[in-house]
């Protein structure tokens, strides 16, 4: 049986809102080019996800995986060293393997929030974020062990991020530079294994 034109219109209406929301970002999206694209009323946006930022809502849900799916994922039984390449290589993944447009869009749509956050920013922080900078702070704990200040774990933690995202936010000057740097996507066991031993070579610094 068909689906009925109600929910075929509510889900044209989500795949055309994550391309919008991508490529124009959530002020400069409106409801008119989101239903233009998905051969909708104008009216639906409202209809169905009850305004805009309802359907923006949405959107995020549907392109970021909660704490919940991320765990799943975790290997169990590995030593917290095995657990922090395993971290990295997961990030690494989600981050530069663009295996579908989904993915390409959720990090355009995640960038435009760094850069002007809207009243949503909060909901990737809990339901993205805050999940993969708990576990993080999980292993840096084991490695660095218990009487790691919390000063010491925070920065810690935040120097692996930003060797994770720095690529994804500055490869357009990356590209400009001579000599060259590899995109990370073009080679990423060597980008993942370069991030891994550099993190474990500072954490054991830290350590003393």
């Amino acid at each position: 049986m068909n689906d009925s034109p109600d929910v075929n219109t509510k889900s044209a209406l989500l795949a055309a809102a994550i391309q919008v929301f991508a490529d124009k970002g959530f002020d400069s999206a409106t409801v008119r080019d989101i239903c233009g694209r998905a051969k909708a009323n104008v009216a639906a946006v409202n209809y169905h996800y009850g305004s805009k930022d309802g359907l923006y809502a949405a959107v995020l849900a549907e392109i970021f995986p909660t704490g919940e799916e991320r765990h799943a994922q975790i290997t169990p039984d590995l030593s917290p060293e095995e657990r922090l390449r395993e971290f990295i290589r997961g990030l690494a993944s989600d981050i530069f393997e663009r295996g579908s447009d989904t993915i390409a869009q959720r990090w355009a749509i995640f960038l435009r929030e760094m850069a002007k956050p809207s009243g949503n920013l909060d909901y990737i922080v809990q339901h993205h974020v805050q999940p993969r900078a708990d576990e993080l702070r999980c292993i840096l704990s084991e490695i660095l062990g218990p009487n790691a200040p919390d000063t010491t774990l925070a920065y810690c933690s935040a120097n692996i991020w930003a060797l994770m995202l720095d690529h994804l936010l500055i490869q357009p000057i990356l590209d400009r530079l001579t000599p060259d740097r590899p995109a990370a996507d073009n080679g990423l066991d060597l980008f993942v294994d370069h991030v891994f031993r550099f993190s474990l070579g500072g954490l054991k610094a830290m350590k003393g």
